[in-house]
């Protein structure tokens, strides 16, 4: 009887040896894919990080343009000139090239409040405007920034 109670004890301690070693791996696994996980989303913000600083610095010019030209009484002419030059050359191309969706639609809302002129493009302007958002689409597959924009 004691070397029954013996040999139980000495398979139970195998048995639990095992799983305990299986669910060691189980749990170091786990954690590495993890690991892999967050240093892959790392790797994707670091690659997208110029282009999102380029995005940052054309919404503030743009951000800048639109309070000059929505406030010209506070305004000098020539400020106003500068400000509507800008915003058509940031609608038309730069800002084109970076901006999400939603940035898109209030530039054009804005451009027919303050100036329906500054919707209106000649040709060039037109093919810069479609370069630019064509020069998008490429940037949001290779580097991966299809989910900075909010929906």
């Amino acid at each position: 009887m004691l070397e029954t109670i013996s040999k139980l004890v000495t398979v139970i301690s195998v048995v639990v040896g095992v799983v305990i070693s299986i669910w060691s791996l189980s749990a170091a696994q786990k954690s590495e894919a993890e690991a892999r996980v967050k240093e892959a989303e790392t790797r994707k913000l670091e690659l997208a990080k110029p282009f999102l600083e380029l995005r940052q610095k054309f919404y503030l010019e743009a951000v800048h343009a639109a309070a000059v030209l929505a406030n010209p009484e506070v305004e000098t002419d020539e400020d106003i000139d500068k400000a509507r030059t800008r915003f058509r050359e940031l609608y038309v191309a730069e800002l084109s090239m970076v901006e999400c969706p939603n940035v898109e639609e209030s530039m054009i809302q804005l451009a027919r409040t303050i100036d329906k002129d500054l919707t209106n493009l000649t040709p060039a302007q037109s093919a810069a405007y479609k370069l630019a958002h064509a020069l998008r689409d490429t940037f949001v597959m290779s580097w991966e920034v299809e989910g900075t924009c909010p929906h």
